[in-house]
């Protein structure tokens, strides 16, 4: 009777329970189709109404197989507190791995080690969470736990490895793979790992052991290996050394080993790709951006770029003057992961500045805020910040490129006040003087800066004071000096660059017609032309030009020609430069010539300059029509404030075989009125006055005059890529003419040109205008046009 009283009581429970499992075993045939989602709210709800366990561990098996390890934590959590199975504990531990709930997922793993002892993958998961979450202490405690219960297998080998190569722990890979080739010795698969693990180290006779001991293993292409991480390790090695010399010879070497593997690798091997790839980077740190951009274009062709291969190749694109593009992959790098990589910030302001974005710059610099001080590698106490230095400079650089060099010059003499010993601030003044056109400054302020740079590094000043020499024309022992500093810098290669232009071959044309140089009384309609061809500068500053030169126009319907056909030199004597110049005349000119200027620099801000021209090339074409000729003795002296304001003076005497004596006086200063990025206006004013003898003459010859004139010009600069750029003038003058015997009268000229830069070595530039000029008391209107080239053989 008992036996049937239990069974009565235990009936509801037992129909109960087998309509249960039915539920949850329905719900998981229906996941196994894969309707997952069904499923799981299925069995969410039968957990929710039943508390049953085997329902939870299904609940969780299921929302992993949907990839939610979000939800199936959230299906028990605190899971600690629940009857669910270890293998859903080591589950739900792995996702909270997996989500970076690291605590967590200790936690998850610590209870299941004190479930299942015997369980290896909770001392494992103990130890790759650790790993993980960057606790290294943790991390040794579970691996030396686990060596203690279960021994060195290849399980906690294969963690250590994977640990070692998330904390980018070479040495730790090397050793956990000794270990497993120790536990099997025979095992191929780690032989060829751990020869990868020594090379990418520099253990080259660990490698080459390695090679000796199982060369069944190896094909040409695993030696290759070798190499690759022989120039690896050189490459970083080159970016360290301060001694530029040392860097360079890294730099080569690293390329050789590249190019030997390249030439040796097959094509389709990851080994051929990679080197490609670090060539870029390599071609790069050696100057070499024309073959570099070539490199990265192909590889860009074939795939898309590494981030380390794209910044490689924004450097050479702005190596090369192409900025523009420069930028846009330099922004594209700055991802939200790099957005305060200060190296790239850098890299992307210089390559704005260089593309006169200067508003970009500005842009860029408003968001770099970086504290004047910082915590020192301790934590106990601030020290300056360097960056906040740079981030100062960088904005003073700015301020001089947007047209506020004055002031950008005075603030940092203002800082150089209270820090006498900051090399970097007299760096930054040295360029500051030099972009100004004062040289000798520039060079005294290399010079302070050379004495406070650290040791080994005060070569950092040469390419600076190198350039102010060139500037000033103090030619020897110069071009010597550039060319062994080398071009590992990109200051370095611009001043290569600079160099290879100063003394390559040049020809220059000029070409005008009825131009009048602010109301000049030798103002006329002829058409006037002059070109020289230069051969190389010599590394003592000299050179020798071929020069032809002349003028044709049209008298009482008769044509005029003169030219002048001859050969000269310029002769460096720093601070002296001679040019003489000799030939023969044809045309109305029959007669040789000799010329000879000698220009003394005073300094930064004077100079004098002395010619006499026997057969002077200024002789009007109607007095050589009737056989008069003329010499010309001429002195100037010269003054240069700085870029905004400059002046000259001039005397000149013309003697003429007709018996005219003409004396000449004239003066100009030039003002900068306002500059701001592309844009510069300035004004001129000049003065003339010329005193002529009474004599019959053809041509213009006022027996006195006197000329003032005040020219505005307004300007601006078109960059079309760093290297190339039109500049657009528009000029305006309004001039007082007065003559003896005609009185006084207004005449005005306007003027509009394009001067084209169209590389380093090439430069043209044309304009057209009109006038009104006084003769002889009369107002004469004319159009006049005018053209000049440039063009360095490179």
């Amino acid at each position: 009777m008992n036996r049937f009283v239990y069974l009565f009581v235990l009936l509801p429970g037992l129909v109960q329970a087998g309509s249960l499992d039915r539920e949850r075993e329905a719900w998981v045939i229906q996941a196994r189709q894969g309707q997952l989602a069904q499923a799981a709210a299925g069995l969410d709800a039968l957990y929710r109404r039943s508390g049953d366990g085997r329902v939870l561990d299904d609940l969780i098996a299921v929302q992993i197989w949907r990839q939610d390890r979000a939800a199936a934590l959230a299906s028990c959590e605190p899971c600690e507190f629940k009857p669910i199975s270890n293998d859903s504990l080591e589950t739900l531990a792995r996702a909270a791995r997996d989500l970076g709930r690291y605590p967590l997922a200790i936690s998850y793993y610590r209870i299941l080690q004190g479930r299942d002892p015997a369980n290896r993958n909770g001392w494992l998961g103990l130890f790759l969470t650790a790993s993980d979450q960057g606790n290294q202490e943790l991390a040794r405690r579970a691996a030396e736990e686990y060596d203690a219960r279960f021994g060195r297998d290849r399980a906690i080998l294969d963690a250590r490895i994977y640990a070692a190569r998330r904390a980018e722990d070479p040495m730790g890979e090397l050793l956990a793979r000794q270990q497993w080739l120790a536990l099997e010795p025979g095992n191929g698969e780690q032989v060829l790992a751990l020869y990868r693990v020594a090379v990418s180290l520099g253990a080259g006779p660990a490698a080459v052991d390695l090679m000796d001991r199982y060369p069944e293993l190896f094909t040409a292409v695993d030696r290759l290996w070798l190499d690759y991480y022989q120039a690896v390790n050189l490459l970083r090695i080159s970016t360290r050394l301060a001694d530029p010399a040392q860097a360079r010879d890294a730099l080569t070497r690293t390329l050789a080993l590249q190019e030997g593997i390249l030439a040796r690798a097959p094509r389709d091997h990851q080994l051929y790709l990679s080197a490609r790839r670090d060539a870029v980077v390599t071609l790069v740190a050696l100057g070499e951006f024309a073959r570099a951009e070539q490199a990265s274009a192909a590889l860009q062709a074939e795939g898309p770029l590494p981030d380390y291969v794209l910044e490689a190749r924004a450097d050479a694109l702005a190596g090369l003057g192409r900025v523009d593009e420069a930028s846009d992959l330099y922004e594209v790098l700055a991802t939200p992961a790099r957005a305060r990589d200060k190296a790239l910030l850098e890299k992307r302001f210089y390559a704005y500045s260089d593309g006169e974005r200067y508003g970009a710059a500005q842009g860029l610099l408003a968001g770099w805020q970086e504290p004047p001080t910082r915590w020192d590698f301790t934590g106990n106490m601030r020290m300056a910040n360097d960056d906040y230095e740079k981030v100062l400079q960088l904005n003073t650089l700015l301020q001089a490129w947007r047209g506020e060099a004055g002031a950008a010059q005075r603030q940092l003499e203002g800082w150089l006040d209270t820090a006498p010993a900051n090399p970097w601030l007299w760096l930054q003044l040295g360029d500051i003087r030099r972009w100004r056109g004062h040289p000798d400054g520039a060079e005294q302020a290399y010079r302070e800066a050379m004495r406070w740079l650290p040791p080994g590094r005060s070569e950092q000043a040469e390419p600076g004071r190198l350039n102010a020499r060139i500037d000033k024309g103090e030619w020897r022992g110069t071009a010597q000096a550039v060319r062994d500093l080398g071009n590992l810098t990109r200051d370095r290669q611009a001043l290569q660059q600079r160099l290879a232009l100063e003394q390559a071959p040049r020809f220059v044309a000029d070409l005008s017609h009825g131009r009048n140089e602010g109301g000049s009384v030798q103002a006329s309609r002829d058409w006037r032309y002059d070109s020289r061809l230069y051969s190389s500068r010599s590394d003592g500053g000299d050179r020798l030009f071929v020069r032809r030169q002349g003028g044709f126009g049209e008298f009482d319907g008769q044509p005029e020609r003169a030219a002048y056909t001859g050969l000269g030199a310029e002769l460096s004597f720093y601070p002296l430069q001679l040019t003489l110049e000799g030939g023969v005349g044809s045309e109305l000119n029959d007669r040789g010539y000799l010329w000879s200027r000698l220009d003394w620099r005073l300094g930064d801000h004077w100079n004098l300059g002395a010619a006499i021209n026997l057969n002077s090339a200024d002789t009007p074409l109607r007095a050589l029509a009737r056989g008069d000729y003329a010499d010309q003795y001429q002195l100037d002296l010269g003054w240069r404030q700085d870029e905004t304001r400059e002046a000259g003076l001039r005397l000149e005497r013309m003697d003429i075989e007709d018996g005219n004596r003409r004396l000449t006086a004239s003066g100009w200063l030039r003002q900068d009125l306002w500059r701001r990025d592309r844009w510069w206006f300035d004004g001129t004013l000049r003065a003339a006055s010329s005193r002529n003898e009474a004599v019959e003459a053809d041509y213009f010859n006022p027996l006195s005059d006197r000329n003032l004139e005040l020219e505005l010009a307004g300007r601006y600069r078109l960059p079309l890529d760093g290297r190339r750029a039109l500049q657009q003038s528009l000029v305006m003058s309004g001039n007082r003419y007065w003559q003896q015997g005609y009185g006084g009268d207004q005449g005005w000229q306007l003027s509009y040109r394009h001067d084209w830069i169209l590389s380093p070595a090439l430069s043209l530039g044309y304009g057209l205008g009109r006038r009104q000029a006084i003769y002889d008391g009369n107002p004469e209107f004319g159009n006049f046009i005018f053209a000049n080239l440039q063009w360095s053989f490179m």
